[in-house]
């Protein structure tokens, strides 16, 4: 691959991120509202992905409207808008998602509390994040891609003994894994260990596997890249190599990965893995990851969400799943440097 294929692609995908960012920017309200707020909780991300696109106006706006509106004086994210599926599962996850944003934006009046409120999440025995509070014991789902943001967002507020268990937890659960050449459990009790006693109609809820489209793809990448920052973050080689695992497991996976949206945190792990090790196989997944990103986004700028979950996506599933998707472009620009050679 040549440096001017190289300088393309990178130019391409930040055309691709702008064209997002406006789409976005068009659904934020003077207020800082972004859509339509009343359906469910899904703008958690937008603080973040404004402010690292450099939007910081919009991303201060954003987060006054949900200090006002959807963040409680202890720090929780609750208020006007329907909590939807992180009532049953992956609680955590919008409120660690939202402290990123507010850590980069400097806003501590939002840091503090919801640091404190995030800390509750955490299982101090085993390391996982609970996917309910209402089930915080021996017997509640911990589960995979919760715990990976819960550690990297530990890391950016400075928390990194949290985050170390978190990625102890990571170990214990890859050690665990009974056939990780064809799948991944990603759910886990300390009263059970592995999740494996599941519902034929909730398989993809515990299980990842390699040869069905219509699977959590996500979480080798979010495991890899929670894990490359850690070792960013301690420089013990143990994380590296471990993250080197996680994303085997997603590079490896079939081609009917490609199908599904929920690839997408796969070029986040590579990227990363890249960015420390410069070994051309990351490079070229993350390449591959770019590629696909430009290639699935419409016209206007937005991208929508699996259609074969969600044949008919809402505003506000537009709304989510853009937001992600120009943070995870964004963080591949910033991890794809040129590699060393321009041989291919």
């Amino acid at each position: 691959m040549s440096r001017d294929s190289a300088k393309r692609g990178l130019h391409q995908y930040q055309a691709s991120c702008r064209r997002g960012i406006n789409w976005l920017l068009d659904r934020i309200d003077e207020n800082g509202a972004a859509g339509p707020t009343e359906d469910r909780l899904y703008y958690y991300r937008l603080p973040w992905t404004l402010a690292l696109t450099g939007e910081t106006a919009a991303a201060h706006a954003c987060l006054d409207w949900i200090k006002a509106h959807m963040f409680t004086p202890a720090g929780s994210f609750e208020g006007v808008s329907p909590q939807g599926v992180f009532e049953e599962r992956y609680g955590s996850y919008p409120l660690a998602c939202l402290l990123v944003g507010a850590q980069m934006l400097g806003r501590y009046d939002v840091v503090y509390p919801g640091t404190d409120s995030l800390m509750d999440w955490q299982d101090p025995e085993s390391g996982g994040v609970y996917n309910t509070l209402s089930n915080a014991s021996e017997t509640g789902e911990q589960e995979l891609f919760p715990t990976a943001q819960f550690g990297m967002t530990c890391i950016a507020l400075g928390r990194l003994a949290e985050a170390e268990k978190a990625g102890l937890w990571m170990q214990n659960i890859w050690d665990l894994q009974p056939d990780v050449e064809q799948k991944l459990h990603h759910v886990f009790s300390r009263a059970s260990g592995l999740i494996s006693d599941i519902p034929g109609n909730q398989q993809a809820l515990y299980i990842t596997r390699k040869d069905d489209s219509w699977q959590h793809h996500f979480n080798g990448g979010i495991a890899a890249a929670f894990l490359s920052k850690l070792h960013l973050a301690t420089g013990d080689a143990c994380w590296l190599e471990l993250a080197r695992s996680y994303q085997e497991f997603s590079m490896t996976t079939d081609s009917c990965q490609f199908r599904s949206m929920q690839l997408c945190k796969s070029g986040w792990g590579s990227g990363l893995l890249y960015a420390i090790t410069r070994e051309r196989a990351y490079y070229h997944w993350t390449r591959r990851l770019g590629d696909w990103f430009v290639r699935l986004q419409y016209a206007d700028g937005h991208w929508e969400n699996t259609h074969y979950w969600n044949p008919v996506p809402t505003e506000a599933d537009n709304i989510e799943i853009t937001a992600e998707f120009v943070m995870h472009l964004t963080h591949i620009i910033g991890n794809m440097s040129l590699p060393r050679s321009t041989e291919s």
